[in-house]
């Protein structure tokens, strides 16, 4: 398949070895995955181990531990493209090597056609034998010494392809166990086969006797990189340019998509014979990916041009109905399969082609034992459900007044890769569909945001700004539509605000609404929103913290662009060291910076600056540490600061500077030579010390003189509690689980030595270092249960006693306790909301406390506001903290902070549409829909069917027209 388009790779060349799990039975799956995790179909849920690739050769085939057979019978099963056949050609290439008088032969099971394997051995293995060894063919002492060979239990029979063999009957395992029974001599030996997942878990398994084993996806980024490097070996520089382009955002499918070896290949081909580029749109490399398909193993799968036809049809009507109508997706049910695809058990039908051609693999059993199928990937799914699509009404018919009669599949979220799909489509009949489809989201009006209030233009749209960026993305695909330009600048105007040039005002839009549109600029027309970043970077007209925010966002759609880059630099250049947006476009610098040379220049001159003072070079110090791995200028100035007579030993920036040396450059003498030193001079104060050490802990991790630093402070017999835990915290994070850090922390929580400030730091400490820690969790409860601490350190022993063990009932009981208690003040009772928080998530206890904190008339208005965003933290689905928070919506004597948060709050609970429909009619009537209002609104309509968020909306206008209606008429009377 690959020598066609110039490529001569062998399988060598590009291994990566791929782990194994032992299978306990076959899986039955639970509940739908999404598209962007579409492996995690294939992922097996029974099972007994997972190996590493050397983990499995040692374990079951040398030393033969395995539950069944002994390794006697071995299976190893996966989807196509799973790497079997490679994973096949390994083990013959070790067993060959590493096992003492190992004959190993190999069966392509697809060779034997109608023949049996004990005469393919004899009459057509065995002469291949004979011709090497200069004979004609194989005499009948050659098949006694194979034979015979067999009888000793040397051979070992790798048999590739089990799915690919004919058969006599329609189950080429129950076929291939009657040879093994029936010829005496293949039962000998010790057999390694391979076999797609459909056919293993697919019928009745005769081969039950097989110990199973499924071949684990590639890791992203880790193994799938190193198989590109290896592809593109012989042009590095076109490997790291897939590398990066699958980074990018918006390719989390592709990034799924290709942990499977085939898949994998078919993109590194097409990379490669793209010239180091993608087809333009995601239509296009999906049907490159279809065509390539059909090409592998064609012979083995043979089809012609109207089964691919007829298959590809079906397949997408099968798709598309079940994204719309299907409970799971993408796991679906053998019954509602046959409705499109006729029965597995019809050897001329299109499942049975489907499923031999890998379109769709089983993927487990139903509680009725019934098979599971699922798409070769779920992005083909969404690609066949596509291009089973021709008109665009099908995602959107707008009724503007009665909703409920149109269709919006524009706002679910499952058929937004389908649109975008759909939009890449390159037949020039779709065209001006596309053009009124995407005039539509342009231009649809939801009829639920606008309107005046004192004289002012509302502005505040639901489903208009869902469209308009559903409108954003869909350019990308289609990159004819002839407003491109138009949306990419209104798109910009809502990331950094938009100027009204005749009301001579900026027009500020939410934060939420900002972020939306962030993201739909990173989801746009690459090229145009490049364009459109640079022109505002180069505009003399914006000040420096729109310049900040657009660098920023370049440098996310286009890592490592000079301009971004050097707009930072030049903004670092020119600010004052002391103004807050240094440290923001330094932080800039490092998100978009890294390994880029004039980044590196710019912070290396900055080190080397004398009028510099230390505050700024310890943050440009952190910020090497950070981009210029490897950068010989950045190590060089590092060094140069660590090894000047200037700096003094006990400041920060030693300390900070050894640290982006041994990041930058691992291992560095130099660097941990310093912190060394620092740990070890008698000049340097105790806090110093911590510091020094834990900065040599995380670049040399695990220590010994560092840790040994951290434990003698520990040890001395007088040590300011303050300094014990903070060297206890270091240790802990250097060496985690340190029993003497954390005995030195118990011994600070004993009552006898309740210092307020020691237990607070011993308990917070605790919290941090020791989790599920037996002997920790015992002394923050034997704390709780004192009756002499201060009611602060029993805060903070609850707060850490539920971090180190998650939703300790001891520790929850003490936090409602201090809730409920009438003598601890209200800064006390607000930590222990905050912590309820942290540690109480769907424990009803807590959320009753906090609940009656709320209806509280003693407590504050800040305590108030706390319990309301714990509430926000834990109460998720929860009724009575849903009508609580509604309840503080609507009051009017709360203070506008609380009612903002109960907004937050409820945002982050709400799960039932229900409750959706309650809130929008409840904030239809606000006259000012601002802020946190306006955010919960847009969230309801983020999860609510348009039609029911118009109802709703509308259901309070009418209800409100009629009084004011009724008011009139009573009035006119009363005249």
């Amino acid at each position: 398949m690959t020598s066609t388009e110039g490529v001569a790779l062998q399988v060598n060349d590009v291994y990566v070895p791929l782990g194994l799990v032992e299978r306990k039975k076959v899986s039955k799956p639970q509940g739908d995955v999404s598209p962007e995790q579409g492996s995690e179909l294939y992922k097996e849920t029974e099972i007994i181990k997972t190996f590493e690739h050397g983990a499995f050769l040692e374990q079951v085939l040398k030393q033969k531990n395995t539950p069944k057979s002994q390794s006697k019978r071995i299976a190893i099963i996966g989807e196509p493209g799973a790497g079997k056949t490679t994973l096949l050609q390994q083990i013959a290439d070790w067993v060959s090597r590493e096992i003492h008088q190992s004959i190993v032969i190999w069966v392509s099971l697809a060779d034997l056609r109608e023949k049996e394997l004990k005469s393919y051995l004899f009459e057509t293995w065995l002469t291949q034998v004979a011709e090497k060894r200069g004979k004609a063919e194989a005499t009948k002492q050659l098949k006694d010494d194979l034979v015979a060979l067999f009888n000793q239990n040397n051979v070992w029979l790798l048999l590739d392809g089990l799915d690919e063999m004919s058969a006599s009957t329609s189950n080429p395992l129950t076929e291939i166990a009657r040879q093994f029974r029936e010829t005496g001599f293949i039962s000998q030996a010790r057999i390694v086969l391979t076999c797609r997942v459909n056919l293993w878990d697919g019928s009745s398994n005769a081969l039950d006797d097989f110990d199973t084993y499924r071949s684990l996806d590639f890791s992203y980024p880790q193994q799938v990189e190193r198989f590109i490097d290896k592809w593109f070996i012989a042009i590095p520089e076109t490997g790291k340019q897939l590398c990066t382009a699958l980074k990018e955002s918006g390719k989390e499918r592709i990034q799924d998509l290709v942990k499977n070896p085939l898949r994998l290949t078919l993109l590194c081909l097409n990379w490669h014979s793209g010239d180091g580029k993608l087809p333009d749109t995601q239509a296009g490399l999906y049907q490159q990916f279809v065509d390539d398909f059909y090409k592998w193993k064609k012979e083995e799968f043979a089809t012609n041009s109207h089964q691919r036809q007829q298959l590809n049809i079906k397949l997408g009507e099968l798709a598309k109905a079940a994204i719309d109508k299907e409970a799971t997706r993408f796991r679906l049910r053998q019954d509602f399969v046959s409705q499109f695809l006729g029965d597995a058990d019809d050897d001329n039908s299109l499942l049975k082609l489907a499923l031999n051609r890998g379109w769709l693999n089983c993927v487990g059993i139903d509680t009725n034992r019934k098979p599971v199928y699922a798409f070769f990937h779920a992005s083909f799914q969404e690609y066949f459900a596509a291009i089973a699509i021709d008109d665009w009404h099908f995602f959107l018919n707008h009724v503007p007044k009665n909703p409920s009669q149109g269709t919006y599949r524009i706002f679910e979220p499952q058929w937004k890769q389908t649109i975008l799909l759909w939009l890449g489509r390159e037949e020039k009949n779709l065209k001006n569909k596309k053009q009124q489809f995407v005039d539509a989201l342009v231009n649809f009006k939801d009829g639920c945001g606008s309107g005046k209030w004192n004289g002012e233009d509302l502005d505040k749209k639901f489903y208009e700004y869902r469209a308009y960026f559903l409108a954003a993305a869909g350019i990308a695909e289609f990159k004819d539509y002839s407003r491109s330009d138009e949306i990419v600048a209104q798109i910009l105007r809502r990331v950094f605000n938009d100027f009204n040039p005749k009301k001579r005002k900026w027009i500020s839009f939410s934060d939420l609404i900002k972020n939306e549109a962030s993201s739909a600029l990173q989801q746009t027309d690459r090229i145009k929103a490049i364009a459109a970043l640079v022109q505002l970077l180069q505009s003399t007209n914006v000040d420096d913290s729109t310049r900040i925010h657009a660098a920023a966002s370049l440098g996310e759609i286009d890592p490592g662009n000079e301009i971004a880059i050097a707009a930072l630099v030049k903004l670092l250049q020119s600010t004052p060291v002391n103004d807050p947006i240094f440290r923001v476009v330094a932080e800039r610098l490092e998100k978009i910076g890294t390994g880029n040379e004039i980044a590196i220049a710019a912070l290396v001159r900055l080190l080397q600056s004398t009028p510099v003072n230390e505050f700024t070079h310890t943050l440009v110090a952190e910020s090497l540490g950070k981009i210029g791995t490897g950068n010989q200028d950045a190590i060089t100035a590092l060094v140069q600061l660590l090894q000047s007579t200037t700096v003094d030993d006990s400041t920060r920036i030693r300390i900070h500077a050894a640290a982006s040396l041994g990041k930058i450059d691992p291992g560095n003498e130099i660097a941990i030579a310093a912190l060394v030193q620092l740990l070890q001079s008698n000049k340097v104060k105790d806090l110093t010390r911590i510091h020094a050490a834990r900065s040599l802990g995380e670049i040399h991790l695990g220590n010994e003189i560092a840790i040994a630093a951290l434990v003698k402070l520990l040890q001395l017999d007088r040590i300011d509690p303050l300094i014990c835990g903070r060297a206890a915290k270091s240790l802990g994070e250097i060496d985690p689980g340190n029993e003497i850090a954390i005995n030195a922390l118990v011994q600070l929580l004993q009552p006898s030595k309740d210092i307020l400030e020691s237990s607070r730091v011993a308990a917070y400490s605790l919290g941090k270092i020791a989790p599920c820690n037996e002997i920790a969790i015992a002394a923050l409860v034997q704390l709780l249960q004192s009756t002499t601490v201060h009611d602060y350190t029993r805060w903070q022993a609850a707060d850490s006693l539920g971090e180190i063990d998650p939703g300790n009932e001891i520790a929850i009981t003490a936090l409602v306790q201090l809730l409920q208690s009438t003598t601890v003040n209200d800064s006390t009772r607000r930590q222990a909301a905050d912590s309820l928080g942290k540690i109480g998530t769907g424990n009803e206890i807590a959320i009753a406390a906090l609940v009656q904190l709320l209806q509280s008339t003693t407590v504050d208005d800040s305590t108030r506001w706390r319990a309301v965003s714990s509430l926000g933290q834990i109460g998720t689905g929860n009724e009575i903290a849903i009508a609580a928070l509604v309840q503080l919506l609507q009051s009017t004597t709360v203070d506008d902070d609380t009612r903002r948060q109960a907004a937050s709050s409820l945002g982050e609970i709400i799960q039932d549409n229900q409750h959706r429909i309650a809130l929008v009619k409840a904030l239809s009537g606000y006259r000012q829909l601002n802020g946190e209002y306006y955010n919960l609104a847009w969230k309801c309509a983020q999860n609510m069917p348009y039609p029911d968020f118009y109802q709703a909306w509308h259901q309070h206008n009418i209800a409100t027209r009629a009084m004011r209606s009724l008011k009139k008429i009573l009035f006119t009377r009363i005249i």
